[in-house]
């Protein structure tokens, strides 16, 4: 099979999405994940899949880009409190990515998407958005063309408040009334698509068709799960924040940047059409841990 597009994170949320619709639209693709699950989840979409870890075994990346007339990368580090490995954010974001873009420059890639993030560039008082943007300073170093898309957050990230919810509580921090337009990972993979086929270059700030405030969604996710919604202080939620830096940077790096976005508003050109309201109900409550 002579694929034609590399995917990266391919079997993340927003991966298996894209992954979907590159078979949908008959565009062939070579995808890579870290796992044997993922190669797994990947299967149905595609036969070329490359099982390797670029931050930690580079070299075993070694012709991943070869014969590729694009990549696409939307991989990057689970941003979850409920899901946890060693790497930090910094070597999967950042490293992880930058050793298939040393791989893409020896192959001459002729094109090049990087899912980001909103506050990539913004923000470098936390760890997540930092790791980010300086994979974007290094692609933007090279003369390969390329797009860098910055959802301003994906009903995915939200999937914890619904785990929360599962078990009887949402927490708000703050008075709840900053205001977001996250998009669906559906709605993001046809972004995705499109900035494909057309090529686009530079950099798009991506939202979802509606905004809300978090107090909104967090009632939202109330009316679907029955749960009880929870203010917190940002006083409180600094020391809660803080303290997980002296024994879990991960941890640390999450939620503190988990209580800036919430507390700040979060918003971008309005793309796709599923509501967040139409996401939650597509959440099978059996599904959740």
């Amino acid at each position: 099979m002579n694929s034609s597009v590399l995917l990266l994170g391919a079997s993340g949320a927003l991966g298996l999405e894209i992954a979907k619709r590159l078979k949908r639209d008959l565009i062939p693709f070579r995808a890579q994940t870290s796992s044997q699950e993922g190669m797994a989840k990947l299967l149905p979409y595609t036969t070329d899949i490359w099982v390797v870890d670029p931050a930690n075994n580079p070299e075993e990346l070694t012709g991943i880009t070869l014969g590729m007339d694009a990549v696409i990368s939307g991989m990057g580090k689970s941003v979850s409190l409920f899901t946890n490995s060693p790497d930090t954010f910094n070597e999967v974001d950042h490293v992880g990515n930058a050793e298939v873009l040393l791989d893409a420059l020896k192959n001459k890639v002729p094109y090049y998407i990087y899912v980001s993030i909103k506050e990539a560039g913004h923000n470098d008082d936390f760890e997540i958005p930092k790791s980010h943007k300086k994979f974007e300073d290094k692609l933007t170093e090279t003369e390969i063309p390329h797009c860098i898309l910055r959802p301003v957050g994906m009903f995915s990230g939200l999937h914890d408040l619904a785990i929360m919810a599962k078990r009887k509580m949402i927490p708000i921090i703050g008075d709840g009334e900053a205001r977001t337009n996250s998009i669906s990972q559906d709605d993001m993979a046809e972004v995705v698509i499109t900035t494909l086929k057309n090529r686009t270059t530079g950099v798009q700030l991506i939202g979802g068709p509606e905004i809300h405030t978090r107090l909104e969604m967090a009632e939202m996710i109330q009316d679907r799960f029955g749960a009880k919604i929870v203010k917190i202080p940002k006083t409180i939620a600094d020391i809660g924040a803080f303290l997980p830096r002296f024994f879990d940077k991960n941890f640390y790096d999450k939620t503190s940047f988990f209580k800036y976005i919430c507390t700040h508003d979060m918003i971008g050109d309005k793309h796709g059409v599923m509501t967040f309201k139409q996401y939650l109900q597509g959440i099978n409550e059996n599904d959740l841990p």
